[in-house]
């Protein structure tokens, strides 16, 4: 797991706002090389000086510049020793500061904290009359309830094929200040939500009783697949998306019931089917009301999770009401200087964003939401060339509409005329962002003796020398096509060339703004675009997604 930095942060708000709200709480962080779980490498801590805090946001005059002023970057200070200074480049990058290794380092730790949250969860509806108190240590009480053999089947929680049983998963599961004011605080908050959850309630996570959930969803889309080749599928079917992951279609990473864990999970059907049909419900509409009224009437309900601290929130998702319409606000390329990452945004209305951006080196382009606590819901490039389609009438980088499962991202080589392609497009939307910045590049005056200094041909561009490095800037808004080429061949990211993640992430950019942006796309498309693929990415499909609630 690699360490923080001041440029990722700032590339990334919703993760700065994070790192200061952590500070602020006296949430713990992990040093570099400590291990996330171990409540021993915690370190807990605060602001050097005062207005460390308005350098970081920018404001009140101060930039990051006086940041990097301060003692070789040290910014910090361990409450618990004083005399103990640290900077970013100190801190892992955990999960919730960017990390894409998963809360507390993989499946296997999420598999942990997840059961865990079942079993603190289960002991709360079954087995206490009180809330959870921050206060106390639940360790003794929490133990001697799941002696109980009959105790413990109220949570069945699994990783992969092996089932946690209490005891072991204690001595597994972190449980350092924050992460057990997480199991307590979103135990109370189910607890205090599920009013009509009476008697026995079960909770699972990984377990066959998921599984017969989830299995209805494959044969929804099995279902749907057969509806579209026969030509008979309803309207809003038609062009539906006929696969997708489980997520989209309910994220719960945890499911509460009622049921035994040998029942089916929802008994409601619809009233004019025969009984012996009902446990076939296989339309999506149908069953995505069998979930719905299954959850209202204390049956069985699916929970997302996120490490919360001491305060919970609440949220519940794809509720009968309508849906609350999202808007358009606009796109940004990176933080409004193009050639400063290989990415875009598009914002929309409550101050959010999604970014896109080239995945897994080259091998994809995916959206992901910022900016807002829904962050983190994704949306791939076929879904989103799918809404792409569904509003603007044609693919992504495409003058029409591509026959069904033809499109694809563009991969491979970017060559000259592609090159030309994207600096014609440049041209066109780089100054209609929401906010933009004229192009600054720099190169360190050592690599510059060592490797030579490719930006001394710039054709419109001053130079300054600023400490170790040469900082070019551009003179005019945008750039002509040998500086584009020339600026594009040689970005780099953590001191290595990355040109090929550059021209693949910005040639996305290009050719989905311009889809997004046309002339002749209306308001009221825009509009419907960002709210369906906004959905999507936060599980929220129309006719298709399913009720569940997020704990966050």
């Amino acid at each position: 797991m690699s360490a923080l930095s001041l440029k990722n942060l700032k590339d990334n708000p919703e993760r700065l706002a994070t790192l200061i709200d952590k500070v602020k709480k006296g949430s713990p962080f992990t040093k570099v090389g400590g291990k996330i779980e171990n409540d021993r490498d915690n370190v807990y801590l605060e602001f050097l000086y005062p207005e460390i805090e308005n350098a970081l946001l920018e404001k009140k005059g101060l930039t990051h510049q006086d940041i990097s002023g301060r003692g070789k970057n040290k910014i910090f200070r361990n409450t618990k020793k004083k005399s103990e200074l640290l900077g970013l480049s100190d801190l892992e990058k955990t999960a919730e500061l960017g990390s894409s290794k998963g809360s507390g380092g993989g499946a296997e730790a999420t598999a942990i904290t997840e059961s865990m949250q079942c079993f603190f969860t289960a002991y709360l509806f079954n087995g206490s009359n009180a809330d959870f108190n921050f206060s106390k240590d639940y360790e003794k009480e929490l133990k001697t309830f799941y002696k109980s053999v009959a105790n413990n089947d109220y949570v069945h929680a699994y990783n992969k094929a092996s089932r946690y049983r209490f005891n072991d998963l204690w001595n597994k599961s972190p449980k350092d200040e924050e992460w057990m004011q997480t199991y307590m605080a979103t135990a109370n908050m189910i607890k205090s939500k599920s009013t009509k959850f009476n008697g026995n309630v079960y909770f699972h996570r990984g377990s066959p009783f998921m599984d017969s959930i989830y299995e209805k969803k494959k044969t929804c889309e099995k279902h749907n697949k057969d509806l579209i080749k026969s030509g008979e599928a309803p309207s809003f079917l038609a062009e539906s998306l006929t696969s997708f992951s489980n997520d989209k279609w309910n994220p719960g990473d945890i499911w509460m019931s009622t049921n035994k864990p040998t029942d089916e999970p929802f008994t409601w059907a619809p009233p004019e089917m025969k009984k012996d049909m009902q446990v076939h419900v296989c339309d999506w509409v149908n069953l995505q009301k069998s979930v719905y009224e299954s959850a209202d009437a204390g049956e069985t309900l699916g929970i997302s999770l996120k490490k919360t601290g001491k305060t919970a929130n609440f949220s519940e998702f794809n509720t009968p009401q309508k849906k609350q319409e999202i808007k358009y606000r606009g796109f940004k390329f990176g933080n409004g200087d193009f050639f400063n990452s290989a990415d875009v945004y598009i914002e929309f209305s409550g101050g959010g964003s999604m970014q896109y951006r080239p995945t897994d080196g080259n091998k994809s382009w995916q959206g992901e939401i910022k900016g807002t606590k829904a962050s983190g819901g994704k949306a791939g490039g076929g879904a989103t060339n799918y809404y792409t389609e569904l509003y603007f009438g044609k693919s992504i980088d495409a003058n029409t509409k591509l026959a069904s499962g033809t499109w694809k991202e563009k991969k491979g080589e970017i060559k000259d005329i592609d090159k030309k392609k994207m600096h014609e497009l440049y041209l066109i939307h780089n100054r209609n962002q929401t906010s933009k910045k004229r192009t600054e590049v720099k190169i360190s005056k050592e690599v510059a003796a060592k490797k030579g200094n490719p930006y001394t041909v710039l054709q419109d561009f001053s130079m300054v020398e600023k400490g170790k490095d040469y900082i070019y800037t551009s003179n005019k808004d945008e750039v002509n096509l040998a500086d584009f080429k020339i600026i594009g061949d040689n970005y780099t990211t953590r001191g290595k060339n990355a040109s090929k993640n550059f021209y693949f992430g910005k040639y996305m950019a290009l050719v989905f703004i311009d889809a997004v942006e046309a002339s002749s796309t209306s308001p009221g498309n825009r509009n419907g675009f960002a709210t369906d693929v906004i959905r999507y990415a936060q599980s929220n499909i129309d006719n298709v997604s399913t009720y569940f609630w997020k704990i966050f």
